[in-house]
């Protein structure tokens, strides 16, 4: 039925597509461009198909380590539209569930983070499974479903995880997806060798929505070319002509050299110099933007919520434990966040027109193009039937 269901979807997408270009096209010339048109910012068929095929085979950024340091204690999420939830064993091991009992559909953990005990239990009829996905109790089991009934049978459903640089929680749905250090192999020795695993999460995280489609944040994210307009305030910091664009597979990079007198190194010595005298606006496909310093790392994810409605939840990890610093830190990024979003919020508005038509990017912009162009690309592959039955790539 799924599939099925993503077939008719996509008809009424390219049905649509087909409209926008016949009947409503000639109002604005268009040119051939990979940027994001109208037609794709604001419709809901478009939007479900996403939430399957470019969300259930990437690798999310869950959260973190630090919340799970102690059996019981988990993180949830989402992936697309599915909750997922993220905890530590009894022995200690890392793994990944849906977050749904497998009766009917309930959540078991509400919190972004928190500590579940021993079992993590259903609040609709009580099911309870222990740490490792285990269905461990059902209330009445005999009188409700007979002896016949296998508990065996309705343990969670586990999911793939991967714990990047000691620190960062990932999880993917597909059992098809290459791991994880593929995924982000254009950009994995460059992160390998910050020391992510010694930053510590600043004191609060910021955690807005807006009425955006996270395609338009995501394009702006990979867009170089706003960088000096928009943000301002910033280029007397950089040497902003000097950019560097590259994008590569799942991950794209925008190298910043910092101005001379800007030295936010912190004196370290074991990063090449490159990496001390400026910093790289990353993206790891498909919805996280990454801002990898010396001694900080900013992690911006756009969690999609609808066609017009995308969550950005951001946090900082680094090096200084002093408050003040960190708050200096966040409200620099809440309002680099703010000058992105209103931009944004001005595009969406417009492109909610059928007849508009976007022009050509430039080449600080081919790191856009080239993330529509993984969208597009995705939206257009059907999921395997194996996808989630194949036998998972090793991940080391």
């Amino acid at each position: 039925m799924r599939a099925e269901s993503d077939v008719l979807a996509a008809d009424r997408v390219e049905a649509k597509r087909q409209r926008w270009r016949g009947e409503l096209a000639g109002l604005v010339p268009e040119t051939p461009s990979p940027m994001l048109q109208p037609w794709e910012v604001w419709d809901q068929d478009l939007f479900d198909l996403e939430t399957v095929r470019v969300f259930a085979r990437a690798w999310i950024w869950i959260g973190d380590t630090e919340d799970l340091t102690q059996p019981g204690d988990y993180i949830t999420g989402r992936i697309g539209y599915q909750s997922v939830i993220i905890l530590r064993g009894s022995d200690g091991t890392i793994r990944g569930f849906l977050n749904n009992c497998r009766h009917r559909a309930s959540g078991l953990a509400f919190e972004p983070a928190g500590n579940c005990g021993l079992h993590l239990t259903c609040p609709y009829h009580n099911w309870s499974y222990a740490l490792d996905g285990r269905l461990v109790t059902v209330p009445d089991q005999e009188r409700m479903y007979g002896p016949g009934f296998d508990p065996t049978a309705y343990g969670l459903v586990p999911i793939r995880v991967h714990v990047a640089w000691g620190k960062l929680v990932f999880a993917c749905l597909s059992h098809r997806t290459p791991p994880f250090a593929g995924w982000i192999a254009p950009i994995a020795d460059r992160y390998d060798r910050y020391g992510i695993d010694g930053y510590r999460r600043f004191h609060r995280q910021l955690d807005v929505s807006y009425p955006i489609n996270w395609k338009a944040f995501c394009e702006n994210s990979n867009d170089d070319y706003h960088v000096r307009f928009v943000h301002r305030r910033l280029n007397s910091n950089r040497k902003q002509l000097d950019t560097i664009v590259r994008f590569e597979g799942r991950t794209t990079s925008g190298y910043k050299p910092h101005a001379d007198h800007y030295d936010v190194s912190g004196a370290r010595t074991d990063l090449p110099e490159q990496d001390r005298r400026g910093h790289y606006a990353d993206f790891i496909y498909p919805n996280l933007t990454p801002l990898p310093y010396p001694t900080q790392l900013i992690l911006v994810r756009a969690d999609p919520i609808a066609p017009d409605r995308t969550r950005l939840f951001s946090r900082i990890y680094g090096t200084t434990d002093s408050v003040e610093e960190q708050e200096d830190q966040l409200r620099n990024l809440e309002l680099t966040n703010r000058e992105d979003t209103d931009m944004v919020t001005i595009l969406m508005e417009n492109l909610r027109s059928p007849f508009y038509r976007v022009g050509p990017p430039s080449t600080w912009e081919g790191r856009a193009a080239h993330v529509m162009g993984l969208v597009r690309g995705d939206v257009a592959s059907p999921l395997a039937p194996d996808e989630f039955t194949a036998a998972i790539p090793s991940d080391p």
